[in-house]
């Protein structure tokens, strides 16, 4: 059998990943276009971080592709091109945050000044860059394997996702658009659809880090932390028995977080 040399197969990817590379550095220089003329809360500078986070995630996939190419070339991972696409994703969750807010478990009125400057965004692009941020964290993820030492790391991207969406959905006029007639229905049904899948999902991710990994109490109520999240969301769309069983989970969880703070502080149980 034929053995190629470790140059070949570094000439071979090189050939392969050129329109990806070509692709990377146009979204890079985008970027720096961006960046140079964003200043302010404008409403240009809103629009200007939406394109940023979703530059950001095109570059994300096309590093993926780039990693795909080297495991099949070279039978391994890649670690640099991994690196630098969780480097781009970082990016582009923080653009998203900086433009709606991080905040998970907040009425609102906290971050209502920051979505105003979105006033002018179609609930469709929203959920767009939202489903894209989503696909770009599950791109990565997949590719760098469920035991991988990155395992836990995706809890706090998924979390992080799990509050963009939420925090950019238009609350004030979300009853108007979910009126059969508005223009913005169909997306935002969709939209608070997946919401909700992802603040639950987060939650889910939060107890399961802290319960089989970390034993963080900071993880374990940042998984409540969503849960209310989730809460509140439904009391706005009035489905109270929604709400109901919620609250009843977290009374559940916090319950357990107590307990076992309690247990490692070596205080007597009073449940």
């Amino acid at each position: 059998m034929l053995k190629i040399s470790p140059e070949d197969r570094q000439k071979k990817f090189l050939e392969k990943i050129a329109p990806y590379t070509e692709a990377i550095n146009a979204g890079l220089g985008k970027e720096k276009r961006l960046l140079d003329n964003l200043s302010g809360n404008s409403r240009d500078a809103a629009l200007a971080r939406l394109n940023l986070a979703d530059e950001m995630f095109n570059i994300v996939s096309h590093y993926v592709l780039e990693c795909r190419v080297f495991q099949r070339i070279c039978k391994k991972h890649n670690e640099d091109l991994l690196g630098e696409a969780r480097r781009a994703l970082h990016k582009g969750i923080v653009y998203i945050e900086n433009l709606v807010s991080p905040l998970v478990d907040v009425p609102f009125s906290d971050y209502e000044d920051k979505i105003a400057m979105l006033s002018g965004v179609s609930g469709e692009r929203r959920y767009l860059v939202i489903r894209k941020m989503g696909l770009a964290i599950d791109l990565l993820k997949d590719l760098a394997g469920y035991s991988s030492k990155w395992r836990w790391v995706f809890v706090d991207f998924e979390g992080r996702l799990a509050a963009s969406a939420k925090n950019i959905i238009d609350m004030r006029n979300m009853v108007a658009n979910l009126s059969p007639r508005s223009e913005e229905y169909e997306a935002t049904v969709f939209h608070l659809r997946m919401a909700k899948k992802l603040l639950a999902q987060a939650a889910e991710r939060y107890r399961e880090k802290y319960e089989l990994s970390s034993q963080i109490s900071e993880d374990f109520q940042q998984a409540i932390n969503f849960l209310n999240a989730l809460k509140r969301l439904h009391i706005l769309l009035n489905e109270r028995s929604d709400a109901e069983e919620i609250k009843k989970t977290v009374e559940a969880w916090s319950n357990k977080l107590k307990e076992d703070i309690r247990r490692k502080r070596g205080s007597p149980s009073v449940l």
